[in-house]
């Protein structure tokens, strides 16, 4: 296995309860480093750190909110005395449904977590590597971002499109 030394480094981790991040996670705390798991759901967190041990510490923080994410970089530089490391796993995907189809609330809800939410949580963190002029930042991204899913509008923003044709004449 690959192994990097982040000893004495502190790693943060959205969307860490479960998953993807849960998994970064594991593999941070392998390599030494502290890790503080971000997530909304207050159960899976609590699970979450009992699984990885003494070394991962959690905030119960939604990521849609800037308020909050500001309030959770604030206890965990407060807590270790900085953030080295950000690892933005949190996202969501959103029900499927066509284009044309597809839920107001649905729509602004994905947004807000997936796009919002990773610009809120790297604002916040940004300001205190920049200050000490070191850090590390690791954006997770879906292949749908490149290669689309017509049923995805919301997530897949960028290949997103409907199917129809027009039995009309012309």
């Amino acid at each position: 296995m690959n192994q990097i030394d982040l000893a004495g480094q502190i790693a943060v981790v959205t969307g860490g309860a479960q998953g993807i991040g849960f998994a970064i996670a594991q593999r941070l705390l392998a390599s030494g480093a502290s890790v503080s798991l971000w997530d909304l759901d207050a159960q899976r967190l609590e699970k979450a750190r009992e699984e990885l041990g003494a070394s991962a510490s959690t905030v119960k923080v939604d990521v849609t909110e800037y308020g909050g994410v500001a309030a959770a970089t604030a206890e965990v530089e407060a807590t270790f005395g900085c953030i080295d490391i950000l690892v933005h796993s949190a996202g969501i995907a959103g029900r499927n449904a066509p284009l044309d189809e597809y839920d107001l609330e649905e729509w602004h809800r994905v947004i807000e977590v997936d796009l919002n939410g990773a610009f809120y949580v790297n604002r916040a963190v940004l300001q205190g590597m920049k200050a000490r002029n070191y850090g590390r930042t690791v954006n997770i991204a879906s292949i749908a971002g490149k290669e689309g899913n017509p049923n995805a509008p919301a997530y897949a923003r960028g290949q997103s499109r409907s199917h129809w044709h027009d039995q009309g004449s012309r």
